[in-house]
């Protein structure tokens, strides 16, 4: 089975590997050098082999859009300022250019809290979430079916400052020679770190400012991975009276739809994808019960022994058994990132079609103008060759990132979980499920804490005043991209966090249902 790129590159999502794609795999991970290397060694001979798995030594952060940019779909006062950091690495090669754009708030941009946001994948433009509504603007379809902009009705920038970016290197507008880019999140994490100093730098203005990191989907396990490198780092500047870095943490975090857990994820799948939301029929899902013990004994052989060998076969044994086999004879052509919906399964732009939206829009001559990308730049939505190629070769999805957080959490992070509970690719079960197991002060009363209505948004568990230090948020009505299909319910969801205000006025313990009882 050959699947399209662009849903192929959205991760996780069901539909990835292919049998050809692993052998070729096995065929560079084992007996070959690296290809991601390769070019670097043959020119630099003398320097340490795996120039990408170093830290960055310098960055330097470019402003490339026109001054006081306002795109045409915004209102007229909208500002925003988009570009470049440019990183150095331990060569002293400029080698890795991370695209960003800061979408400013319409009411008093420099005391207002900063909302940083990219893309899962791995290699999702971090494009797509300003672009939902958050920032000025919104996706939407012409009358000649192609992509266009208009005006934003819940925009976020109502209140905050939308800082997006292309994250990794790779990703969107973020481009650097394969050799440099990063092949896992915890490398990857060294270089967001980097630019967020940078951006701080060139922003003193809102470093007092409230921050808030949000991403989704493949975010389960960048997000975790950032926080800890953010973390670590922090702690060793405040061990050195030489450092110079700005010691500044998010206070809180958003994680929608997320895999933070690679094994957590495939032990509620059946429960998620042929009971609560049936987007498989019986023979299907017979067939991957069938298949499910496989994956998880692998998954927990990577997990005690996680050498890459271990990794990439749970990763191969989970995905590419189960969801090469699966559809073939068991899909009700549900949508598997929306189960109300129908989409063909195969297709990405059917299931997902604001991905070839955003395509349409940021490959436009006008759009790059006014953000000072060149025209000969490809836009990709979904980045399948410097982004989740390497990633997947590495084994880097499988992992309890989520664990990562734990120190941080002690330290003072909250932490929020959301989940469209229409999601088949990652379903509530399993973003529930790790926060109950997190061994951090929250655990107890949060496995003690019920299940609350939230009436016209869905239902929430919380602990801490307020909506809480730990809190979980099923959202209804909302897939896999619960920003885009309840933009308003989502952005009022988002600002009761940032503020703190309790998240329901009334308290009444839901009754647990499943989200649908009928089966295709």
């Amino acid at each position: 089975m050959v699947l399209p790129l662009a849903l192929a590159a959205l991760l996780p999502i069901p539909l990835i590997y292919a049998s050809p794609y692993y052998s070729a795999v096995q065929r560079v991970l084992f007996p070959q050098p690296s290809e991601y290397t390769s070019d670097l060694t043959s020119s630099h001979p003398s320097l340490v082999p795996d120039v990408a798995g170093l830290p960055n030594v310098a960055t330097r952060l470019e402003v490339t859009s026109r001054a006081n940019l306002t795109l045409d779909c915004a209102l007229v006062d909208d500002q925003s300022t988009a570009g470049y950091a440019h990183f150095t690495n331990a060569a002293g090669v400029e080698d890795k250019h991370m695209f960003w754009w800061l979408f400013k708030a319409r009411n008093g941009w420099e005391d207002a809290p900063v909302v940083l946001v990219h893309g899962g994948g791995p290699g999702s433009s971090g494009m797509f979430m300003p672009f939902s509504g958050a920032g000025h603007c919104r996706l939407a379809v012409d009358e000649e079916g192609k992509g266009t902009l208009v005006p934003a009705k819940y925009s976020w920038t109502e209140e905050v400052n939308v800082l997006a970016v292309d994250y990794p290197v790779g990703a969107g507008f973020s481009y650097g020679t394969q050799s440099s880019l990063r092949n896992s999140s915890e490398r990857a994490a060294w270089d967001l770190d980097d630019f967020l100093q940078a951006f701080w730098a060139k922003y003193p203005e809102l470093v007092k400012n409230k921050f808030l990191y949000q991403s989704a989907s493949y975010g389960g396990v960048y997000v975790p991975n950032t926080v800890s490198v953010i973390y670590s780092r922090n702690l060793a500047a405040q061990a050195d009276p030489s450092s110079t870095r700005l010691l500044k943490m998010p206070e809180s975090i958003m994680i929608g739809n997320g895999m933070s857990d690679w094994a957590l994820n495939w032990r509620y799948w059946i429960q998620g994808n042929c009971y609560d939301n049936p987007i498989f029929n019986r023979t299907g899902c017979d067939l991957a019960i069938g298949l499910i013990n496989e994956c998880l004994d692998a998954s927990q052989l990577a997990y005690e022994e996680p050498s890459l060998a271990n990794r990439v076969r749970a990763d191969e044994l989970c995905m590419s058994r189960i969801y090469d086999l699966v559809p073939a004879v068991g899909s009700t052509g549900r949508n598997p990132y929306h189960a109300t919906q129908k989409c063909d399964f195969y297709d990405s732009f059917s299931c997902f079609p604001e991905m070839r939206w955003l395509n349409e829009v940021a490959n436009s001559g006008a759009f790059r103008r006014v953000i000072g990308v060149s025209e000969d730049y490809e836009y990709v939505f979904s980045d399948r060759k410097h982004v989740f190629k390497p990633f997947h070769a590495n084994g880097d999805i499988v992992q309890s990132a989520y664990k990562l957080l734990a120190p941080a959490i002690e330290a003072g992070l909250r932490v929020m979980v959301y989940n469209g509970n229409t999601d088949g690719v990652c379903t509530w079960r399993s973003g529930l499920a790790w926060m109950k197991l997190l061994k951090t002060k929250h655990r107890d009363a949060f496995n003690a804490a019920p299940d609350v209505d939230w009436p016209g948004i869905g239902w929430v568990r919380t602990v801490g005043v307020g909506a809480g230090d730990y809190a979980f948020v099923s959202i209804d009505d909302a897939g896999h991209f619960a920003e885009w299909d309840r933009e308003e319910a989502y952005r009022d969801i988002l600002l009761k966090w940032l503020r703190n205000e309790p998240f329901v006025s009334a308290r009444g313990t839901r009754a647990e249902t499943s989200v649908s009882s009928d089966r295709s």
